[in-house]
This record gives C-alpha cells, sequence and structure tokens, in this order.
C-alpha cells in the first residue's frame, strides 16, 4: 500500500529528489500489479544497486506505467502469458534503459506513428492516443532524454532510452 500511494503522490509531483532506480521500479511495477492479477504475464526488472538519480520520480512512473500498459492492452492482447524486460544501466554520465515485451508487435506503419499525438489502434475502444506521445515528451524534454521504438508484427517491442544521470 506504501509503495502505491508513494507513486500515486510522486505522479502527481514535479519536485526532484534522488531516487533510487532500482528500488523505485519495484514500486512502480507493484502499483500495477492489479492490472496483472487474472494474467500470467512476467515484468523483469534488471538494475544495479544503488543506481541514485536527481528527478521528479513521478516522470519515471508515468513513462514505465505508458509502456507497461501499452504492452498490457497492445502488445499482449487476446494473449494471456507474455514477458516484459526492462533492463536498466549506466554509464559516467547517462542512463540506459532496453524496454523488451515479447508482444505481438507493431506493422511498420503503425510503428511510424507510434509516438504520434492522438494516434490509436483503440479508437472508439477508450484509447486516447496520447500514452506514447506524453512518454516521447516527458523523456526528451523534461528528462533531456532520447527514446527510439523498434517493432515488427510478431517480434514484440523495443524501447531505447537514454537519458542524462543526474546525482
Amino acid at each position: 500500500v506504501s509503495s502505491f500511494k508513494q507513486v500515486a503522490v510522486d505522479q502527481t509531483s514535479e519536485a526532484e529528489r534522488d531516487v533510487d532506480l532500482g528500488q523505485y521500479m519495484k514500486e512502480v511495477v507493484q502499483s500495477l500489479a492489479p492490472n496483472f492479477k487474472k494474467t500470467q504475464h512476467k515484468i523483469e526488472v534488471t538494475c544495479p544497486d544503488d543506481l541514485v538519480v536527481r528527478c521528479a520520480p513521478g516522470v519515471i512512473a508515468q513513462i514505465f506505467t505508458n509502456m507497461i500498459m501499452n504492452s498490457l492492452i497492445h502488445g499482449f492482447e487476446n494473449t494471456p502469458q507474455g514477458t516484459i524486460k526492462i533492463n536498466i544501466s549506466a554509464d559516467d554520465e547517462t542512463i540506459h534503459v532496453e524496454y523488451n515485451d515479447d508482444g505481438k508487435g507493431l506493422t511498420a506503419e503503425n510503428l511510424e506513428r507510434h509516438f504520434d499525438a492522438f494516434f490509436t489502434t483503440k479508437r472508439g475502444k477508450g484509447g486516447s492516443g496520447l500514452g506514447t506521445h506524453i512518454m516521447y515528451n516527458l523523456v526528451t524534454q523534461t528528462l533531456a532524454g532520447q527514446i527510439e521504438a523498434d517493432s515488427a508484427p510478431g517480434q514484440g517491442l523495443n524501447y531505447k532510452i537514454s537519458f542524462p544521470l543526474r546525482k
């Protein structure tokens, strides 16, 4: 309950603080657990111990929540099980994130429009088309980083994110 509350509070705050990325990712994943309760999907997070970054943690929570929920809603649609792998690493100046799901993947046409505002394959079914657009802006503007998506039908979805390590 405390993890859920902290992630919820973080998502509404722009206050920066030191964040242990590995520990915080566990809290984010735990806050999303109810969405996976009736499925056999797995989330595997690899992150070095004591990797601390200074940022508004709500940004991290929003980015990963959007990625994970998109995998669940889109990538794993009609699929009872699947795996999401999140690998976080750092060098002296940069945080690197590799996100992979083994879902159904995207067509080249959909991949090309993936980060566009209001683009959704779920029009009329609750999709706003803003999740990946917001995610893109949070990475590129708020974190001053870069994000790329790569996918093909049947090959799942891969994101590569990098942003400056601020201590």
